[in-house]
């Protein structure tokens, strides 16, 4: 796998860490992100809620994604990196670098909060992997405007999974 270094300050994964925690509790108790004040062109009722920079990946791979999930028609050359780009979310979108990604297309989130990473499986697109200290936070707000849940369906299996306890030991 290729990617760009991490290099990331305690300040940015304590801030990163903190802001993921508070909203998945804010989200779990019926709460929904806040939008901010939009820094790309959106469509009418879109709102955006943040805007950072990641480690963006995509997996080059022959393959598609159809209604029952992904179908391979053989190899590829794996991860590739593109950079740290700019990444913007909205209530009805994620924008990597200007390519647009419709989470009405969205075919599943694996996130993974402790290596500050997720995947993203879009109908027509590629697999997509973002990493850096606000994907966790991100991927908060993508599942809830989803989901209306802060993780996806089956990711988090109750009050005694790892990242619920250090969601929940957050001050």
């Amino acid at each position: 796998m290729t990617s760009a270094p991490r290099t990331f300050t305690p300040e940015q994964t304590d801030a990163g860490w903190r802001s993921m925690s508070l909203l998945a509790r804010f989200v779990q108790r019926g709460g929904h992100p806040a939008p901010v004040m939009p820094t790309v062109a959106l469509r009418p009722g879109e709102q955006q809620y943040g805007a950072f920079l990641a480690d963006a990946l995509t997996y080059q791979a022959d393959g598609v994604f159809t209604d029952n999930g992904l179908l391979w028609s053989g190899s590829g050359t794996g991860w590739q990196s593109h950079g740290r780009p700019a990444v913007t979310i909205t209530s009805e979108r994620l924008l990597v670098d200007g390519d647009g990604y419709e989470f009405r297309d969205l075919v599943m989130v694996r996130p993974n909060p402790l290596d500050w990473s997720v995947n993203l499986y879009f109908q027509g697109h590629p697999p997509l992997m973002l990493r850096g200290t606000w994907v966790p936070w991100m991927t908060v707000v993508m599942c809830a405007e989803v989901y209306g849940s802060p993780w996806p369906p089956g990711h988090v299996a109750g009050p005694d999974a790892p990242i619920t306890v250090m969601c929940e030991n957050t001050q």
